[in-house]
């Protein structure tokens, strides 16, 4: 799921020039290589679709335990 906020003033490094703020959120399967792998093709995306620089985002990566989860009802 991605939820973008578009719009919304932010200042980065001092400056209100495209920014951008991530939380990804995984039921397993997050640790330092696969973060890697990611922010560098969430970079990639962000400069192409929505011309952020990759030095003007962060992204905080969560890797949540499956009881901490609910869906339908329940927890995974």
């Amino acid at each position: 799921m991605i939820l973008l906020n578009g719009g919304v003033p932010i200042a980065f490094a001092g400056t209100e020039a495209p920014a951008a703020y991530g939380e990804l959120i995984s039921i397993g399967g997050l640790g330092p290589s696969v973060n890697g792998k990611l922010s560098s093709t969430i970079a990639e995306i962000l400069q192409t679709k929505l011309s952020i620089d990759s030095d003007r985002f962060y992204i905080k990566f969560y890797d949540s335990p499956r009881p901490f989860f609910g869906f339908n009802g329940s927890t995974f």
